[in-house]
């Protein structure tokens, strides 16, 4: 499982006085690019492997200025075209969003899913979450 830190900033709140909810998926999409340097180490733009099909998050609590955000980020599921991506955000020790993302294996040239190749499934197989760790951890 990868960890990614982050401060939140003022310019992420909002009227309300917490972090909006539109800056979620942001966070977690800075927080998977371990995965992204773990099966594409050069991170290329003319030969990127992988398209976004969906993402989705749950809000559990409010995310507040001045305290430090942690981001969880491991494998939920490996398929044969895409994998999902499962995530955890936590504020003081406190779950306070979780959410996933499913990557497709993409040829851009084709404009084609793509299997995705063994050496690839073994890397994102060392990370794999367990069946329900996720949700029932709340650190």
């Amino acid at each position: 499982m990868f960890e990614f830190r982050l401060e939140p900033r003022f310019s992420e709140t909002d009227a309300l006085g917490h972090i909006n909810n539109a800056v979620l998926p942001v966070w977690f999409e800075a927080a998977r690019a371990d995965i992204f340097r773990l099966v594409h180490p050069r991170l290329t733009r003319d030969d990127w492997p992988m398209i976004l099909a969906g993402i989705q998050i749950d809000f559990i609590d409010q995310i507040h200025l001045g305290s430090e955000v942690t981001i969880t980020t491991g494998i939920r599921k490996i398929g044969t075209k895409s994998f999902t991506v499962g995530q955890q955000a936590y504020q003081n020790g406190k779950r306070v969003a979780r959410g996933e993302a499913v990557l497709v294996w993409f040829d851009y040239q084709q404009q084609a899913s793509q299997p995705i190749p063994d050496e690839v499934r073994a890397l994102l197989g060392e990370h794999l979450l367990e069946a329900h760790s996720q949700e029932n951890s709340d650190r």
